[in-house]
């Protein structure tokens, strides 16, 4: 695999899709953008009461983010649907149109990354969760200074269960790339999950060259990120109109890193008219 290719052409097609139709990028900034929406009328809503300076309910705190959080996950789903657009080939970058079937898309997009990530928040709930409750006893009782000695073997449980969830979530995230990309090529969710084919291919592709390939786009992505996070004042504003160039990138990458297998599901490249 070349991957300066990879790069070049991932980094040509965001470029051209984009630079050459502004349209496109700025729609995809609103769509970046729409899912934070929630979180942002839940704080106008709280805002009579900090003004005043009154404590707000914390159940209804609690209730409201929790709202928030799962409409700004149905919201992202036009944005996951479009990217969907990408991982199925289609050359050059399609312009954003059809929101119903984008939507669809896109919850199906969330469904199949939530199941592959249900064993990460499992393991975290039994590991780092159960040690972190059984710690509340221990630091109600504590007075004046905590002891550590008590503590310890509750800090390394939720370490250990923290480290547990990081490997299982970076192997788990080894099949649902291909697994969505597969979903991406076909329409059919259970592909995402045929893990036969994606075992194959990834063999076809090669694992060290595959792992890779992901290893260098994420020193890519975060290397853009810190750059852009350090420029003073509008750090945050820059990061939010590179957003969709960097997930178009992204994406682009994984198709063709997909495409690199011997035996594709599809042909590797869908040409829209």
């Amino acid at each position: 695999m070349d991957y300066s290719t990879l790069i070049g052409n991932s980094f040509e097609y965001a470029k051209d899709g984009l630079v050459k139709n502004i349209a496109t990028w700025i729609i995809l900034i609103l769509l970046t953008v729409l899912p934070v929406i929630p979180f942002i009328l839940v704080l106008i809503l709280m805002l009579p009461s900090l003004m005043t300076g009154a404590m707000p309910d914390i159940p209804t705190l609690v209730g409201g983010f929790v709202v928030a959080f799962l409409l700004a996950i149905i919201l992202s789903a036009f944005y996951m649907g479009y990217l969907l657009r990408i991982l199925r080939g289609e050359v050059p970058l399609p312009v954003v149109s059809g929101f119903g079937r984008l939507f669809t898309d896109g919850i199906k997009y969330i469904v199949i990354e939530i199941i592959y990530f249900l064993p990460v928040l499992i393991i975290l709930a039994l590991t780092a969760g159960a040690a972190i409750l059984s710690a509340l006893p221990i630091i109600t009782a504590m007075s004046g200074e905590p002891d550590l000695n008590a503590l310890l073997p509750i800090i390394g449980g939720v370490v250990a269960g923290v480290l547990i969830a990081v490997i299982v979530a970076f192997i788990l995230g080894l099949f649902a790339i291909i697994g969505l990309v597969r979903f991406a090529r076909t329409g059919k969710m259970g592909e995402a999950f045929n893990f036969s084919a994606i075992f194959a291919t990834i063999g076809n592709i090669g694992w060290g060259t595959y792992i890779v390939a992901l290893i260098i786009m994420a020193v890519l992505v975060a290397i853009v990120q810190l750059i852009v996070g350090l420029i003073p004042f509008i750090g945050g504003f820059v990061q939010l109109l590179i957003a969709p160039f960097i997930s178009v990138f992204v994406a682009r990458y994984l198709c063709m890193v997909y495409d690199s297998a011997v035996d594709t599901v599809v042909p590797s490249s869908i040409t829209t008219p």
